[in-house]
């Protein structure tokens, strides 16, 4: 989690400064379910590639990232993109948590108890964040095992609660991670001082914050406008209560060009869907690591060029 921190840390300052090519993402539907592309070209730090990602209705969807050098062309790597993806979400809210939220230990309200809100939690941790914990997920078997997974392997103070609403009674600063067709955080919950990353929702017909969240928030930060209030649903549902221009990104928030929190008493939030600068940057590290450690099988001379 460490190192995908200043990953992100690094590509959104990139981005923010301008040496960041991101078209949007193209998603096409492909039979019952869908692919969508995400492309990328980090020119200060030479990068270059594409995250694919398609659903199989009734069997699940499958990631992977092709990952360039912007000087010669070279295909350096395809991987596996699960966990990456994971990761650098929750890295991503960290860089972002690191300026919106109060600068101090706090109770951690976590709803969801997958993948995703592991490494949000572990995100949080890492900052240093963390006085105790609550978390929430529709079966309690889960919860449990999501709060005695981070006793035993991160010593934390941390519990399993009944409800969405007791995980965030008391918390400065809330991580939800849950993919729903219903609202699962509400504004009206929301406290003075409060931060709340919001990362579950990436489809239309998903809702996880209602729009009472987004209208009480006094600064929103997203990884992308285009996508955010494009694909996120319950961005999409506050379309009357926030407009895209009058957030901000989180590229622009890591390079000075958007207002941190000033007041310890402002109500935050950070939406966020996922970009290709976040795949490309984490996919980077992630290759001179499996270099280094001589990990992963080689392709030579794949694919072939053809001359120009």
């Amino acid at each position: 989690m460490n190192d995908a921190i200043k990953a992100m840390e690094l590509a959104f300052a990139e981005q923010g400064d301008g040496f960041v090519v991101q078209p949007p993402r193209l998603n096409t539907k492909a039979g019952k379910g869908w692919i969508r592309l995400g492309p990328c070209v980090m020119e200060r730090s030479g990068l270059m590639g594409f995250k694919a990602m398609n659903l199989a209705p009734g069997i699940g969807v499958r990631y992977q990232v092709h990952l360039y050098r912007v000087a010669d062309g070279e295909l350096l790597s395809i991987m596996d993109a699960m966990h990456l993806t994971t990761l650098r979400t929750g890295a991503t809210s960290a860089v972002a948590t690191k300026r919106l939220a109060k600068n101090e230990p706090t109770t951690v309200a976590v709803l969801g108890s997958g993948a995703e809100a592991y490494a949000q939690l572990e995100a949080m941790d890492a900052l240093g964040l963390v006085k105790s914990a609550r978390v929430f997920s529709k079966t309690e078997k889960n919860r449990a095992a999501f709060a005695d997974t981070f006793k035993t392997k991160h010593a934390m103070d941390i519990k399993p609660v009944a409800s969405a609403q007791e995980a965030c009674d008391g918390a400065g600063i809330v991580v939800a991670a849950v993919r729903s067709p219903e609202t699962v955080f509400h504004g009206a919950w929301l406290k003075p001082g409060m931060h709340v990353n919001s990362v579950g929702t990436a489809r239309p017909d998903q809702r996880e914050i209602d729009p009472e969240t987004f209208k009480r928030s006094a600064i929103i930060v997203v990884d992308t406008r285009e996508g955010v209030f494009g694909e996120a649903g319950d961005a999409l549902a506050a379309k009357d209560v926030v407009k895209a221009e009058g957030v901000h990104e989180l590229a622009a928030l890591v390079s000075g060009k958007a207002p941190k929190r000033t007041s310890p008493d402002q109500i935050t939030l950070f939406k966020s869907v996922g970009t290709a600068v976040q795949d490309v940057a984490l996919a980077g590290i992630i290759y001179e690591k499996a270099l280094a450690k001589q990990i992963g099988t080689k392709l030579p001379s794949f694919p072939i060029v053809k001359k120009h």
